[in-house]
């Protein structure tokens, strides 16, 4: 499915005070790789970006509004990408549960915008989609992750050996999560 076909709309994204959360779209293409090859070494060994055409088309791709929404933080004065943060794998039913993913571009962090996207993003998901529980999965040694979704109100559950596989390494993660009682709560 894809955002023509859905009841969504960029106009029923909340935005902040600096931010604006926006569905990432072929029109982003060339900003989005461009920041992303800034990146690499920024981003190494957390996360691996989309920084060609054809892996962000399929990024874009994999949207459905079901399972799987993807955001960009756009800074709200000039449009700029600074950060993505992905909600996936949601599941509905007795459940209602997603997983959190996000980063932030190089030049753009210690700025409060993660912080300021995530809230968003929060609160989009228990308000808007009705969810019951967010789960951040983090890498032990990345202690900017681990901080940011510590002040977000984020409790740690556990840690998981070679949860995911990143840079051809599997590589353990702690895992948090918040559920909406706790995140309205704060």
């Amino acid at each position: 499915m894809t955002i023509s076909e859905t009841p969504f709309s960029q106009a029923d994204l909340p935005f902040g005070t600096s931010l604006q959360l926006s569905i990432p779209s072929s029109d982003d293409c060339r900003a989005f790789i461009k920041a992303a090859t800034e990146s690499v070494s920024f981003h190494h060994p957390w996360i691996k970006a989309p920084q060609d055409e054809a892996t962000f088309q399929n990024y874009i791709n994999n949207i459905d509004f079901e399972r799987q929404i993807s955001f960009l933080l756009k800074k709200r004065d000039d449009g700029a990408i600074v950060g993505v943060i992905n909600v996936s794998e949601i599941v509905r039913g007795v459940f209602q549960s997603a997983y959190l993913g996000f980063y932030a571009f190089a030049g753009h962090e210690r700025q409060g915008y993660m912080s300021e996207g995530l809230s968003l993003v929060c609160r989009y998901c228990f308000d808007t989609l009705m969810l019951h529980r967010l789960e951040a999965n983090i890498q032990p040694d990345n202690q900017r992750s681990l901080g940011l979704i510590q002040k977000l109100g984020f409790k740690k559950e556990g840690f998981s050996p070679r949860y995911l596989f990143i840079n051809n390494e599997w590589r353990d993660h702690e895992r948090y999560a918040i559920t909406a009682e706790d995140y309205n709560a704060l």
